[in-house]
C-alpha cells in the first residue's frame, strides 16, 4: 500500500483508513506500507519498521517540505511545492526500490499528494497490477477542493491546473476503486480512466462498541474534522452563534491552517469549544454526549467517513448537499442536508431538534441502522476480491503475451 500519509502522521480519514485495512489484512496477508515522514523526524531519511504484522517504509520526499507540513505553508511557495509533486525522481526512485526488495503481487495506491504520480510510473516499470482509491480530487485540483480562494465553484482553471490535469490522465491504471457514485461521475465528467475498471466501494468503518450516552441538560453539536473554510466550519459558528438557545453547545475537534481564525470569529461565544486533534478515546467522550453532528462542508465531499463513524455511536448527522454526502445522509430518516453555506438554514434546523426529543430519538436509532452498511468486515471482502480479480487478470495477460512470444 501507498499512502502519502500514515498514523502517526494524520490529517485526516483517509490515512486513518488506509492504517485500518492494512492492520486487518495483515493477519492474513504479507503488508508493506510506503509513506512519508516529515523533514527532521527520526525516519526522515529513511526507516523501516514494522507496527503489528505489516511492514512499514517512511521517508522524507525530496521537497521543499513534506505532505504532513503543507497546511503549515505559506501560499505563496505551494506552486512550487507542486511543480516538484507533479513527477518526483527521488519518489520514484525509492518506491522502486521498495516494490522490487518486498515483490508485491499488487499495489493499492491511496491519496499520493507529496508523493507524484512517480509511484504509478515505478508500479508500471515493474509490470505490478495497481489499484488506486480515490479519495479526494487531487487528480482534478492540486487543492483537492476544487474551489477558488474565496470558496467559490471553481469553473476556469488556471493553466498550470489545466497542465497537471493533462498529466493525471495520462496515469497507467490496473483498476480504480471510489468511495461514492459522486466520484465516478466526476471522474468521467473529466476524461479521466475511460477505459480502466471501476468500482463504488464505500469505505468500511471497524465494528466497534457504541458508547453509552450520556444524558445531560445542553444541547450537544459536535463537528469533528479539518478545520478549514472550505468544509464550512465557519458556516456552522455562525449558525451556532445565530441559534437563541442558551443550553447550546458546540464542540469541534480538529486541527487545520483556519484554527485561529476561526476561534477569532467564535471567541465573544462561550457555548462553543474547540479542543484541537484528539485521541480516539477523547473522542469517544464527544460522542457520548452528542445529540446532533454537523459536516457543513462547502467544497465537495468525495465521501466523509465520519459520518457512518457517527452513526455507528447513533449520532444523527446535518450535512450539506455537497458532492456524496446526499448519498449517506438520507433527509428525515437518519439526519437532515441544508444547501452548502446556508446559515438560516442550518438554524431552522438546530432549532427544529433541539425542541423535539422525538424526533431526535427516531434519527438517533435509524443512525444505527445506517451504520451496518459500511460494515469493515464486509469491505474487507470486496477489497480482497478486487485484488485477487487484478492480480489474475494480470497474470492470464502475461501467459497470453509468453505464449505469442513463443
Amino acid at each position: 500500500m501507498i499512502s502519502n500519509l500514515y498514523p502517526p502522521y494524520v490529517h485526516g480519514g483517509a490515512e486513518l483508513y488506509v492504517h485500518h485495512i492494512a492492520q486487518r489484512l495483515s493477519a492474513e496477508h504479507d503488508i508493506s506500507v510506503i509513506t512519508t515522514a516529515p523533514f527532521g523526524s527520526r525516519s526522515s531519511v529513511s526507516n523501516q519498521e514494522v507496527e503489528g504484522k505489516e511492514t512499514i517504509y517512511r521517508f522524507y520526499p525530496l521537497n521543499l517540505y513534506s505532505p504532513y507540513e503543507y497546511s503549515l505553508k505559506p501560499t505563496f511557495i505551494k506552486p512550487i511545492w507542486h511543480l516538484f509533486d507533479v513527477w518526483n525522481p527521488h519518489v520514484y526512485t525509492f518506491v522502486k526500490e521498495v516494490l522490487e526488495r518486498e515483490k508485491p503481487e499488487v499495489v493499492h495506491v491511496h491519496n499520493f499528494k507529496g508523493l507524484s504520480a512517480s509511484v504509478f510510473s515505478a508500479t508500471n516499470d515493474l509490470g505490478i497490477p495497481t489499484v488506486h482509491t480515490i479519495h479526494d480530487f487531487d487528480l482534478i485540483c492540486p487543492k483537492t477542493t476544487m474551489l477558488t480562494r474565496t470558496n467559490a465553484s471553481c469553473t476556469n482553471p488556471h493553466s498550470l491546473c489545466r497542465i497537471y490535469r493533462w498529466f493525471a490522465k495520462r496515469i497507467d491504471l490496473t483498476a480504480v476503486i471510489a468511495p461514492s457514485d459522486f466520484v465516478l461521475k466526476t471522474l468521467s465528467s473529466f476524461g479521466l480512466f475511460p477505459d480502466v475498471p471501476k468500482t463504488k466501494l464505500p469505505l468500511g468503518i471497524e465494528d466497534g462498541e457504541p458508547v453509552p450516552r450520556v444524558s445531560n441538560s445542553t444541547f450537544d453539536i459536535l463537528y469533528v474534522g479539518r478545520l478549514g473554510k472550505h468544509k464550512g466550519v465557519d458556516t456552522l459558528i455562525d449558525a451556532v452563534k445565530g441559534l437563541d438557545l442558551p443550553s447550546a453547545r458546540l464542540h469541534i475537534a480538529g486541527q487545520g491552517s483556519d484554527r485561529t481564525s476561526l476561534e477569532r470569529v467564535a471567541q465573544d461565544d462561550g457555548r462553543i469549544v474547540f479542543y484541537g486533534f484528539l485521541a480516539p478515546d477523547k473522542l469517544r467522550q464527544l460522542y457520548s454526549i452528542a445529540d446532533i453532528a454537523v459536516v457543513p462542508s462547502i467544497c465537495n465531499e468525495s465521501f466523509g467517513i465520519v459520518v457512518p463513524e457517527y452513526y455507528q455511536h447513533g449520532i444523527p448527522v446535518l450535512g450539506s448537499r455537497a458532492g456524496a454526502l446526499p448519498e449517506l445522509i438520507t433527509d428525515g430518516y437518519n439526519g437532515f442536508l441544508f444547501q452548502p453555506g446556508d446559515v438560516a438554514a442550518l438554524v431552522a434546523l438546530l432549532r427544529t431538534l433541539s425542541s423535539d426529543s422525538r424526533l431526535l430519538t427516531e434519527l438517533s436509532t435509524n443512525a444505527r441502522r445506517s451504520s451496518t452498511a459500511f460494515d469493515m468486515r464486509v469491505h474487507l471482502r470486496k477489497l480482497e476480491a478486487i485484488y485477487t480479480e487484478v492480480a489474475h487478470a494480470e497474470a492470464s495477460s502475461l501467459r497470453v503475451e509468453q505464449r505469442s512470444i513463443s
